[in-house]
């Protein structure tokens, strides 16, 4: 026990290994004083630049969703032109039988004053009693990509237009019947609850080619 406090002792005395020891705890005070100033800046920059605030909206069925300013998108552009796309072709695929439940889907995507604009030239055009009276099967496919010409910022909203060709195909047991039309759509942001997207068709015009 004697030799081993002797031992300590004479390497505690040894000037090399005091001189290792003050290094050791200088490096150490270094390492602290850099994370310090690093926390310090870290606490420093956000202060300075605080994360802005995320808001989501929680309805209590659906999964909550971000609530993003109207006139912001809420989705990048090949999202939204996938939506509008998918909504404005289930409009014109439908059939003599399941056209309730399949037009009350579509109108889900519109805003009441888009579907009432669209109801009206649909019925108006004659195609809508064309359909049930000779039980036709209805569907519709893009013939290329859809394109955002333009967007604008209407009473704080958000919104695109949206253009693609599309062909309607028509048919029976006795005839087969295709009608080819440019369609161009008024996407809008919105913040109303029945439509969880965000978006909805303000306007869609169907032009025959």
């Amino acid at each position: 026990m004697q030799n081993s406090a002797t031992a300590v002792q004479r390497r505690i005395s040894d000037p090399d290994f005091q001189a290792a020891l003050v290094r050791w705890c200088l490096g150490l005070t270094g390492t602290m004083a850099v994370l310090m100033a690093f926390l310090l800046a870290h606490d420093a920059y956000m202060w300075l630049n605080p994360p802005a605030p995320k808001y989501f909206f929680v309805d209590g069925r659906n999964p909550p969703r971000p609530a993003a300013a109207l006139d912001s998108p809420i989705v990048d552009d090949v999202q939204l032109l996938q939506w509008a796309v998918h909504a404005i072709l289930a409009t014109y695929s439908v059939d003599y039988h399941n056209y309730p439940s399949q037009l009350n889907t579509a109108g889900m995507a519109f805003s009441q004053q888009g579907w009432t604009s669209f109801a009206r030239s649909y019925i108006g055009s004659g195609n809508f009693e064309q359909m049930k009276k000779a039980r036709l099967l209805c569907y519709a496919q893009a013939q290329r990509a859809a394109t955002i010409p333009k967007t604008d910022v209407i009473n704080g909203r958000l919104a695109y237009q949206v253009q693609f060709p599309m062909v309607q195909t028509c048919e029976n047991t006795q005839q087969f019947t295709t009608q080819t039309m440019m369609m161009t759509a008024t996407v809008m942001r919105t913040d109303d609850q029945r439509h969880p997207d965000g978006l909805i068709i303000e306007e869609l015009v169907a032009t025959p080619r």
